[in-house]
């Protein structure tokens, strides 16, 4: 095969790897997607250069030097492509002026002899460097990608191509052997540069299905975050109503086997607190009642706030007269509370009522009949006692306030 047309060949596939490269660079901002689409640039226009230098011999010298250089700029962007996936990441100012020695060597290599095969194997060991050192550079990358490996078994054949040029090329100066393969070294630079382009197509498709896992994630997680706020009381950290109704729908048509009881809070007198105080005491009561119901159910247990002062509780195999028992030390937890800025402690005390229930089907059914024992229990309250439970006639000391326990 005739060396000019192999390089054509080999210009062709070296112009489609740039092609893809630069439409690749419209949808995909990777840094190493930069250095490599201008390594490929310089790549065909070495290329170029070399292909117009066979043929104008007046210009051969000129053409000979843009070889040389477009041909290090390849290397060096490459190993800059490199390097960017790697920890090391972009190379620093001073690394970049590596580059000024090979400009020079661009520039002098084609004085050093009159024929281009004298001066090629130095040029070859100069490549072979380039592509060693992108080869170390990619294997320090975090990546254990298909695309990764491609470019590994490219840059190491290309490697041992470019060596093996040195060798013949020296050993030609002197001695006289043909090596008839050598007239298609062309075609096999080009199929080694598109295996390591394909692999370079690999690799950037992999990360970007990387990152949009990674994006796909935290979205995951972003959602999760916001429908547990929708779900959860922002003042109690208790869940809502959305989230009953939504325990409801994911557990009511399973036909489970359950049983338990559900027990319904509120909280006495707490419209009295807010209009004698600012509403800030309110809240604080509120948290106060909700920290003393978590110490008296379970972990397993659910808590819900139904409405203002409202609360109610799904407890898993427990019996109704059993969680009764428990509210002597909800009672004892919330008497002589002290809140700042009032100057004596205070009791807070809170009507109760415990259903038994048979089944999810039955709960909601639980509910409102604690609701009403709860409501029976407040009126039996009101009508025993003139006064507010809850009411100390002191005045605060400043506009906020909070418990002490």
């Amino acid at each position: 095969m005739d060396s000019k047309i192999g390089l054509i060949i080999q210009l062709a596939g070296v112009s489609l790897i740039t092609l893809l490269t630069l439409f690749l660079r419209r949808s995909i901002n990777v840094t190493a997607l930069r250095h490599w689409t201008n390594a490929w640039l310089f790549l065909c226009f070495a290329l170029f250069c070399l292909r117009l230098a066979f043929s104008y011999d007046d210009y051969s010298t000129q053409l000979f030097s843009f070889y040389f250089l477009t041909e290090y700029l390849f290397g060096f962007m490459l190993i800059a492509g490199c390097r960017s996936l790697s920890a090391d990441g972009e190379m620093r100012p001073r690394e970049e002026l590596l580059i000024l020695p090979f400009i020079l060597i661009a520039f002098g290599l084609p004085f050093m002899g009159n024929d281009f095969n004298l001066i090629f194997n130095v040029h070859s060991l100069i490549m072979a460097g380039f592509f060693a050192v992108a080869f170390v550079s990619l294997w320090r990358a975090p990546l254990g990608t298909f695309g990764r490996k491609v470019m590994l078994v490219a840059l190491a054949l290309l490697v041992i191509d470019f060596f093996q040029y040195f060798v013949v090329f020296t050993v030609r100066q002197y001695i006289e052997v043909e090596f008839t393969y050598l007239q298609f070294n062309p075609v096999i630079d080009m199929v080694l540069q598109l295996l390591l382009g394909f692999g370079m197509v690999i690799v950037l498709l992999e990360q970007v299905l990387t990152d949009a896992k990674d994006a796909n994630e935290k979205l995951k997680q972003a959602h999760e975050q916001l429908e547990e706020l929708a779900h959860v009381d922002p003042l109690t950290t208790a869940l809502n109503r959305h989230a009953f109704h939504g325990y409801l729908k994911r557990h009511g048509g399973k036909n489970q086997l359950v049983s338990g009881c559900v027990g319904f809070f509120d909280v006495d007198d707490l419209k009295s607190v807010n209009d004698l105080y600012v509403h800030t005491v309110g809240d604080i009561v509120i948290r106060a009642v909700v920290r003393a119901i978590r110490e008296i159910i379970r972990a397993e247990d659910l808590i819900f706030r139904w409405g203002g002062d409202e609360f109610f509780v799904i407890m898993m195999g427990l019996e109704a007269a059993t969680a009764d028992t428990r509210m002597v030390k909800m009672e004892r937890l919330l008497s002589n509370v002290r809140i700042e800025g009032i100057k004596h402690p205070v009791s807070i005390h809170v009507s109760h009522a415990f259903e038994d229930f048979t089944g999810l089907e039955d709960l909601e059914e639980a509910i409102s009949r604690a609701d009403a024992g709860m409501y029976r229990q407040k009126q039996a309250k009101k009508a025993a006692m003139d006064e507010p439970t809850f009411l100390v006639p002191e005045a605060m000391s400043g506009h906020q306030a909070f418990i002490e326990r």
